[in-house]
């Protein structure tokens, strides 16, 4: 009588021992449900159905002076007054940081929310990873200080400048540098979902010479333009926010709109905004008169203009964290 054969070995998957599946993948998206962070304007926070969610990662992109940095910074101010009551951790790789700016936009009546702002500099890609790992443990374990309110919101402006260099063309290079994105990704989704934290990455754009790319297109400064790093980078983001400018040619005068390009929880849809010297406000399209300069914008509350006459901080600065 023949012996029965030897059962084979079940077969097992490196990708299940290294990165372990969520339990419920589908919690990783936004939803209409989860936690907002206010853009400090009732128009804003309308056309995103309440501001930026939590447990989620939002791209903004959008060419140099289309307005990326200065929503960031209005973000990190936002936060310590908004319903997640938090600090927030700028990462930068555009240096030098803004602290100019940042100062200017914090209201004079509150100069403690400056304190709130962790700001660290990112180099290369393996270096945002390492600053990653490390502020998950200040994630996990917040400070205890009531002067210092826990991390709920990551920014990073910007990811592009991370691979400007160092890279080429070649299919191994290509391939180095979409694991890399997916490694990246993969780790802020991490961050945003266990802890629940707003998570905002900025992009730049690259010129469209001719054809589809594929990835999302728009016009902007009079020329087509995409978001860089390509779909590989398009895939590891949940919301994708296009800022495109358009210069009047005649009077000089520069018209900002947002796009929603995909999101989970919101439709394809368009806004337009202004950058001013106390923050980004939206305009509704039937308050723009003839004279650009006399556009209305809903009110922005972190500061009004009446309040600001007498100056901005200069003896506060933000926080620069040794994570």
């Amino acid at each position: 009588m023949r012996p029965p054969a030897p059962k084979p070995p079940l077969a097992t998957s490196t990708y299940n021992q290294q990165e372990p599946r969520p339990e419920k993948p589908l919690l990783l998206l936004a939803s209409s449900r989860a936690a907002k962070l206010s853009l400090g304007c009732p128009l804003l926070d309308r056309f995103l159905s309440g501001g930026l969610p939590a447990a989620s990662v939002t791209e903004i992109a959008g060419e140099s002076a289309a307005g990326k940095t200065q929503l960031c910074l209005q973000l990190a101010l936002l936060a310590p007054l908004s319903p997640l009551s938090s600090s927030s951790l700028f990462l930068y790789s555009d240096l030098p940081f803004p602290l100019r700016r940042l100062r200017l936009l914090a209201p004079k009546s509150r100069p403690d929310l400056l304190d709130h702002v962790l700001v660290a500099a990112v180099h290369s890609p393996s270096d945002l990873l390492s600053l990653l790992s490390r502020a998950q443990h200040h994630l996990a374990h917040p400070s205890r200080s009531p002067n210092r309110l826990p991390i709920r919101l990551i920014l990073l402006d910007s990811i592009a400048s991370l691979f400007r260099s160092d890279f080429d063309a070649s299919p191994a290079d290509l391939k180095r540098r979409s694991g890399l994105f997916f490694k990246i990704s993969a780790k802020l989704k991490e961050l945003a979902y266990r802890h629940q934290c707003v998570v905002v990455v900025t992009n730049q754009v690259v010129d469209v010479v001719e054809g589809n790319t594929g990835n999302t297109v728009a016009w902007s400064s009079g020329r087509q333009v995409s978001p860089a790093l390509g779909l590989a980078w398009a895939n590891c983001v949940n919301t994708r926010l296009f800022l495109t400018r358009e210069v009047d040619g005649n009077g000089g005068s520069v018209k900002r709109h947002m796009k929603v390009v995909f999101a989970p929880h919101l439709p394809e849809r368009t806004c337009e905004f202004v950058i001013r010297r106390t923050g980004v406000f939206g305009v509704e399209p039937a308050q723009r008169s003839n004279n650009s300069s006399e556009v209305k914008a809903h009110g922005y509350y972190l500061e009004s203009d009446r309040t600001r006459k007498g100056g901005s901080n200069q003896h506060k600065q933000c926080t620069h964290t040794s994570i």
